[in-house]
């Protein structure tokens, strides 16, 4: 389905949550916004999230983005790196995106996207508004040991998922009054059995991601950090290894499910 003509809703935001092939079900929900005709002013992503954001805000329908997904494996975008600050360099990553995306900065994008990452220098969060598209993007991916972490001007940056996967933060001053907060690594998220030493690394990271989501929302669930209303979509993973593209992909005809069913009771009634 084509993206319609409506002018985007600056007062609605669009809030993206991470987690590797996750990220993916992502596609599901930017389905049912374009079969509801509803279109955020401001979103803002981290990782994949923030990469499925950015397909989204150059103009990309989801039926667009769904050829990119299937285009998509982990054998494009891992090469060894060479400065030993990771496993992995990032920039098979970064031409990847740059195929899809081109060239383009942040700021000359349609529609407002704020691209989570975290300094490894002091910590502090940031949300990216201008600077290389595909660049900031891969600094956002870049998870903590696996990736090598990304140079942006002065600072290095890497994947906020572990603490900021759904980061309502990077509303603060945009002058939205609701927030679509799209939450992969939620109550739902969990694998039933992981049995590797992968799924086991994966897991804890998914039960910390978690719970530092539930923590940092608070009574403020409901709620955005500056009283917005929050719409809360919780996704259902079914237990879902994140690094499993094809169990990530099999997903997203429920997420639309889902997000149908929330949009249509808590933001169109």
């Amino acid at each position: 389905m084509p993206l319609s003509d409506k002018k985007p809703d600056p007062k609605l935001g669009l809030c993206l949550g991470g987690g590797g092939g996750l990220g993916f079900l992502h596609l599901g929900l930017f389905e049912t916004l374009e079969e509801l005709d509803i279109r955020p002013g401001v979103i803002t992503g981290t990782s994949s999230g923030a990469v499925m954001g950015a397909f989204w805000a150059v103009g990309k329908s989801a039926e667009e983005i769904r050829e990119i997904v299937r285009d998509f494996s982990w054998a494009k975008i891992m090469s060894p790196s060479i400065l030993r600050r990771g496993f992995l360099s990032p920039h098979k990553f970064k031409a990847f995106l740059k195929k899809h995306l081109g060239d383009i900065d942040i700021s000359d994008l349609p529609l407002k996207l704020k691209i989570a990452a975290v300094n490894i220098c002091d910590g502090t969060l940031v949300g990216f508004t201008e600077g290389q598209l595909a660049k900031c993007l891969t600094a956002s991916s870049s998870v903590p040991g696996a990736f090598e972490p990304v140079r942006v001007g002065s600072g290095m940056y890497y994947d906020a998922g572990g603490i900021y996967n759904l980061p309502l933060e990077l509303f603060a001053g945009e002058g939205v009054e609701t927030i679509i907060a799209a939450n992969t690594i939620g109550q739902y998220a969990l694998m039933d059995k992981p049995l590797t030493v992968q799924e086991v690394f994966y897991q804890a990271y998914l039960i910390r991601t978690m719970h530092l989501t539930a923590q940092r929302l608070g009574p403020a669930k409901w709620q955005g950090y500056g009283g917005e209303k929050v719409v809360f979509i919780d996704y259902r993973t079914g237990g879902a290894n994140p690094t499993s593209l094809k169990d990530c992909t099999d997903l997203i005809k429920g997420t639309r499910e889902l997000s149908r069913e929330i949009l249509m009771e808590e933001y169109l009634k």
